[in-house]
């Protein structure tokens, strides 16, 4: 680019004063001739798999999509008085149900059964147990336990089993020395 303005303290031809000086006008430069552009190339389409199944087309009778919920404003949520219309409000916390205080005490006498005093509390865990049963029943699902009481039962049943089994033979056998001494 050249300044059509003379440098400062050369004279001018007729040899008078230097004019004063002015900004340089820019000079517009010369257009370079245009160059085609390319055109950007579109993505290419995927081939269909001619032996690829059909996906199956969603039946009439399917709903709607629900419609989208806003989403919360950056670094936090509303504030509940301010929630945005269709805001669902948040989930309540599960509460655990209530173990019934009759099968866990079945449980623990089905256990006591034995190491302590074995028909007495394996009967009185058996009648507790299905105390509990019904109580669990009419709970409707409110009241657990439901694996204690049938574990008291198990356990109360083989207790009162073995015991059963050992005055029975205990019995044969007073029998069979009774018999064998009178000979």
């Amino acid at each position: 680019m050249s300044d059509p303005t003379p440098p400062p303290g050369d004279a001018t031809p007729e040899g008078s004063a230097a004019e004063p000086m002015t900004p340089a006008q820019p000079v517009a430069e010369p257009m370079a001739p245009a160059q085609p552009v390319a055109e950007p190339m579109a993505p290419a389409q995927p081939v269909a798999d001619p032996m690829a199944p059909e996906p199956p087309a969603a039946p009439a009778s399917w709903p709607a999509a629900p419609p989208a919920t806003p989403m919360p404003p950056p670094g936090g949520g509303y504030p509940a008085a301010y929630a945005p219309a269709g805001a669902y409000p948040p989930a309540p916390v599960p509460v655990s149900s209530p173990t019934s205080s009759n099968a866990v005490i079945a449980f623990v006498l089905s256990i006591v059964s034995w190491a302590i005093c074995p028909i007495i509390p394996a009967i009185v865990a058996l009648v507790l147990a299905s105390s509990a049963q019904k109580e669990i029943d009419a709970g409707g699902g409110r009241v657990q336990g439901a694996g204690l009481v049938t574990a008291a039962r198990i356990i109360s049943w083989i207790n009162i089993g073995l015991w059963a089994a050992v005055i029975v033979i205990g019995i044969f056998f007073a029998v069979l020395v009774a018999v064998a001494g009178a000979v």
